[in-house]
């Protein structure tokens, strides 16, 4: 059994299946890609995913329960890095930080690693202003700190380098395969060729099916879109 699983889950606008009969497995430690064209409903994947929005058919579940049961420890448990992360317009950055850690009670141990990945990403002398006031690079950087420090069981993240510089790019991805090699699950969507990161597998989400790449076969520079 995955840490992440769908079975045979369905979208849609209207009288319209953005995809159907869509199922897929993440177990611990994975690194897998979600690509595609845009409009191909990778967005919309990773939200159902996150509990986010609301199927037409199939069933999530996560460690072994629907979403829709998840108790509020376990849902900490999962994380997810939205392509337009949002904020509270009347905290300051590290003030998210507090409301993070102070929800789950964070230890000593977590507090320090979100310093340190603030310090990482270069943004925490920044962290006393409002995100409204970070540029997307930033506002991107400190979304991937505060889910990163979550330490989660599974991780998913929608074009997390899109918006960054090379350098922050490549410390994300870093940081992505450190926390998989703890045992972390993630599935990022990506429209590029990562610099550092080997993916387990590489899904294709094409003309509302879900597909597994033959990485082997194809060049990662030819599936991504």
């Amino acid at each position: 059994m995955g840490i992440l699983e769908a079975r045979d889950i369905a979208f849609g606008y209207g009288r319209t299946n953005v995809w159907e009969h869509v199922s897929l497995a993440l177990e611990p430690g994975e690194m897998v890609l979600l690509v595609g064209e845009n409009g191909a409903g990778k967005s919309t994947l990773l939200r159902c995913l996150a509990g986010w929005e609301r199927l037409r058919a199939g069933e999530i579940t996560f460690e072994g329960t629907t979403l829709e049961k998840l108790s509020s420890k376990k849902r900490s448990r999962m994380a997810f890095v939205a392509d337009v992360p949002a904020f509270y317009d009347d905290l300051t950055a590290y003030e998210h930080v507090e409301l993070l850690g102070r929800a789950n009670r964070w230890e000593d141990a977590r507090w320090n690693e979100a310093d340190r990945l603030l310090e990482r990403f270069g943004i925490a002398s920044f962290c006393d202003q409002y995100p409204q006031t970070f540029s997307r690079g930033m506002r991107q950087k400190l979304a991937c700190s505060l889910a990163l420090a979550l330490e989660p069981a599974c991780l998913l993240l929608d074009e997390p380098t899109g918006p960054l510089d090379p350098t922050s790019a490549t410390i994300l991805e870093d940081e992505i395969a450190r926390i998989a090699g703890k045992g972390c699950a993630v599935l990022m969507s990506c429209h590029h060729e990562l610099e550092t990161i080997v993916p387990t597998r590489v899904l294709k989400l094409d003309n509302g099916t879900l597909s597994t790449c033959d990485v082997a076969n194809e060049p990662l520079s030819l599936i991504h879109i």
